[in-house]
C-alpha cells in the first residue's frame, strides 16, 4: 500500500495552521503527493491572520483647492502606494448640513463606497467593514434651499484613514498558470474555501508524469499575513484487480514482446521536458525515424500517450517517406490497441508478422477512435527521429512549430533470423 499522506509545505515546513506573508510577488507553496495517487478531494481555508486596524500612513491628499483646511472644496482626493483593506474615514472638519458621496479605487475600478456611500462631512471615523482600495475620491454635497443634498462646495479640511492588515485580492495559481482562485477585495477573518484544487492537481500531474511535488502560487495585492487555516487531502482508492472474477490468469496479450526483442530506437522512461497534444479521429501525428538496420526487421512500435476519454483505440500505423511527408499504403497494415490508462505510459502494438525495412525514412502515424486521448513531445530528441508533424481534419501535414520537440515514440526489433 502507498503513504497515503499528502503534505502542503512552505518553506519545506507544513504549511497548515500557519501564518505566512503573502506579496505581489507570490508565495511558493509545494503539494507534495504519493507516487502514482491521485487526488479525490482537498479542502484548502484561508483567513486572514489579524483584523486589528490603526491609523493609515503615507496618505496623499489633493482638491480642487489649493488650502483646504481654510477653503471650501467641491471635490477631494486620497491616495497611497497600494491596495489596503479600507475599515474607516474621518474629515479634518466639522461642516454642518454637508456630507461627501464617497468613491473608492479597488483593483483599478472605481465603486462606491458600501453600504453606503455617503457620509456626513465630521472629525468623528466612521467605520465600515473593510474594503480594498487604493485611493478615495469625495464629492462634497451641501444643502440647497429645500434641504436637498446638491453637489456644492463645503469646508473639509483634508481626509485621514483607518486601515487593517488583511490581505487584498488573494489569488492561488498552479505553477505560472493564471490564478484558478481569487478572493477578490479583502479577506475576511472567518476561513474562506477554496474550490478546484483537487481537479487541477491531477491535470498537473497527468501532464507531469513521474513528478510527485505540484508547485502553487499564493499572491496578494501587497505584502500581508494570511492564515491557512485548514488543510486536508483525501486521496483516490488504489486501482484493484480489473478482471470480472478477480483471479485466474490474465488473458494474452497480442501486442507483448517477441523473445529476443529490444528498443531500435529507446524511449525516454519518463520524458523530463513534455507537452501534451490532442490525439483524435480528426488530430493525427506523425514522427518520422531514420532506418539504416540491416540486421534487424521491425517487432513492434510504441507512442508516450494517455487516454482522454473512456478507453479510446490507439490507430498505429507505418508508412514510408514520400517527400517528407508519409506516402503509400501502410506498411503492415493498421495496429490498433487500447490507450487504458489515464496516466502517460508507453503504449506498444505489435505487428502479428514483423516487418523487413530497407534503408530510408520512415513515418509512425498515430490517431484515436472512439474517444480522446493525447500524445506527448519531448526535447531528448534521438539522432535517429526526425521531423514530427500533425494534420486536423484529413488536411495537409503541417510542422508542430517547435523544431527541437518529437513525438515520444519506441521502435522495436528483432534479429532478422529469429523472426
Amino acid at each position: 500500500m502507498a503513504d497515503a499522506t499528502v503534505q502542503l509545505l512552505s518553506s519545506d515546513k507544513p504549511a497548515s495552521g500557519r501564518a505566512l506573508e503573502v506579496s505581489a510577488d507570490g508565495l511558493l507553496l509545494q503539494l507534495v503527493v504519493p507516487p502514482g495517487r491521485k487526488l479525490e478531494r482537498i479542502t484548502l481555508a484561508l483567513r486572514a491572520d489579524s483584523g486589528a486596524t490603526k491609523a493609515a500612513t503615507g496618505v496623499t491628499v489633493s482638491g480642487d483647492v489649493a488650502d483646504l483646511p481654510n477653503n471650501a472644496a467641491r471635490w477631494v482626493r486620497a491616495e497611497w502606494a497600494e491596495e489596503r483593506a479600507l475599515a474607516g474615514l474621518a474629515f479634518a472638519a466639522n461642516t454642518a448640513n454637508a456630507a461627501g458621496r464617497i468613491r473608492i479605487l479597488s483593483d483599478g475600478i472605481w465603486l462606491p463606497l458600501m453600504p453606503l456611500d455617503t457620509l456626513p462631512i465630521t472629525t468623528a471615523n466612521q467605520g465600515f467593514a473593510p474594503l480594498a482600495a487604493s485611493a478615495v475620491s469625495v464629492e462634497v454635497l451641501a444643502q440647497n434651499d429645500q434641504k436637498v443634498l446638491v453637489p456644492g462646495a463645503a469646508k473639509v479640511g483634508g481626509l485621514s484613514f483607518t486601515v487593517s492588515d488583511q490581505p487584498c485580492h488573494v489569488a492561488l495559481a498552479v505553477g505560472d498558470d493564471p490564478p484558478f482562485f481569487r478572493q477578490a477585495g479583502v479577506l475576511p477573518l472567518v476561513p474562506v474555501e477554496v474550490g478546484g484544487l483537487a481537479r487541477l492537481v491531477n491535470r498537473y500531474l497527468l501532464d507531469h508524469p513521474g513528478s510527485r511535488v505540484v508547485p502553487l502560487r499564493l499572491t496578494a495585492a501587497a505584502t500581508r499575513k494570511l492564515r491557512i487555516e485548514r488543510f486536508d487531502a483525501i486521496l483516490q482508492a488504489e486501482a484493484v484487480d480489473p478482471r470480472p472474477d478477480g483471479g485466474g490468469p490474465a488473458p494474452e496479450n497480442p501486442h507483448r514482446p517477441r523473445p529476443g526483442e529490444v528498443a531500435s530506437l529507446p524511449p525516454v522512461a519518463v520524458p523530463a521536458a513534455i507537452e501534451a497534444r490532442r490525439l483524435s479521429d480528426a488530430y493525427r501525428v506523425a514522427q518520422r525515424f531514420r532506418w539504416d538496420e540491416t540486421s534487424q526487421v521491425v517487432s513492434a512500435v510504441a507512442l508516450f500517450a494517455r487516454r482522454a476519454e473512456a478507453e479510446p483505440q490507439l490507430a498505429l500505423a507505418l508508412y514510408a517517406d514520400d517527400g517528407g511527408q508519409p506516402g503509400g499504403p501502410p506498411l503492415g497494415g493498421m495496429l490498433q490497441v487500447a490507450a487504458e490508462k489515464t496516466t502517460p505510459d508507453w503504449i506498444r502494438a505489435r505487428w502479428p508478422e514483423t516487418l523487413a525495412l530497407t534503408k530510408g525514412d520512415y513515418w509512425l502515424v498515430a490517431s484515436a477512435q472512439h474517444g480522446d486521448a493525447l500524445w506527448y513531445t519531448g526535447t531528448e530528441r534521438p539522432t535517429v527521429a526526425g521531423d514530427t508533424l500533425f494534420s486536423v481534419d484529413a488536411g495537409p501535414w503541417l510542422p508542430i512549430g517547435d523544431a527541437a520537440r518529437w513525438a515520444q515514440l519506441a521502435v522495436y526489433t528483432v534479429p532478422a533470423d529469429a523472426s
